[in-house]
């Protein structure tokens, strides 16, 4: 699928005419982040004055690179689909940052970066889909120095909150808030999708209309129980 989004034109067209203004078109993310969404997690970063920043499944790098711009920071991206992080290394050339930024082909769980490496910590719906969330957050507190800083966004089921999995890898001061509008705008978008399916095969091919068709189908359901939130925590000193 990631191969055919820069051809995605009727997919970016949907997320553009229901998130409106509030939709990153410089960023040109492949889900639900919005510029609201972009600047809570920039003032979050920049309240705990991160220098250096991580960014777990940065995907084709948007989000992070906008974070790590508005942040002044050099960066760093993992994600583990190889066509991802060639992607965030091309955008990262033209997207007019001051500060270096560099992707890799690595885990959440095992990032292969040095213990200590960053004070800073971002995610955008990428935590959710990791397996081993007890893993991904060891090594997100491993790769973090005492007082640094993590905040996601994910989707968090009411009978699976994220807070026990953070305490246990050491973090603290967990806070989170549900992401307000998301839900309607989520919906909003699921319909438009299933109802432009044809175009969206056409443009990213069968296989890949198929799995967006059946998350379409099927997400809205879950999502009274499994709101979309923003979290933060410090990686204990």
């Amino acid at each position: 699928m990631l191969a055919n989004q820069g051809r995605g034109s009727t997919l970016q067209s949907i997320y553009r005419d229901i998130y409106g203004g509030d939709y990153p078109s410089e960023v040109e993310p492949f889900g639900f982040v919005t510029l609201s969404d972009l600047r809570l997690l920039a003032e979050i970063l920049a309240q705990s004055h991160t220098t250096h920043l991580l960014d777990v499944g940065c995907g084709r790098g948007g989000p992070g690179l906008w974070i790590a711009r508005e942040l002044g920071v050099p960066l760093i991206g993992v994600d583990i689909i190889a066509e991802a992080v060639a992607a965030a290394s091309e955008r990262a050339k033209s997207f007019g940052m001051a500060s270096p930024a560099g992707f890799y082909v690595a885990s959440a769980t095992d990032t292969g970066l040095p213990a200590g490496s960053f004070d800073g910590a971002v995610s955008v719906d990428a935590l959710w889909m990791v397996h081993d969330k007890s893993a991904a957050f060891r090594e997100l507190a491993r790769v973090l120095r005492p007082g640094g800083r993590l905040v996601f966004t994910s989707w968090e089921p009411a009978l699976l909150p994220y807070d026990s999995f953070l305490e246990r890898a050491g973090f603290t001061d967990v806070t989170k808030q549900e992401i307000a509008g998301s839900r309607d705008r989520e919906i909003a978008v699921h319909k438009a999708i299933l109802r432009n399916w044809e175009a969206i095969s056409r443009e990213l091919g069968k296989e890949a209309a198929e799995v967006l068709v059946a998350e379409a189908t099927h997400t809205p359901a879950l999502l009274d129980d499994t709101p979309r939130v923003i979290i933060s925590a410090i990686r204990s000193r």
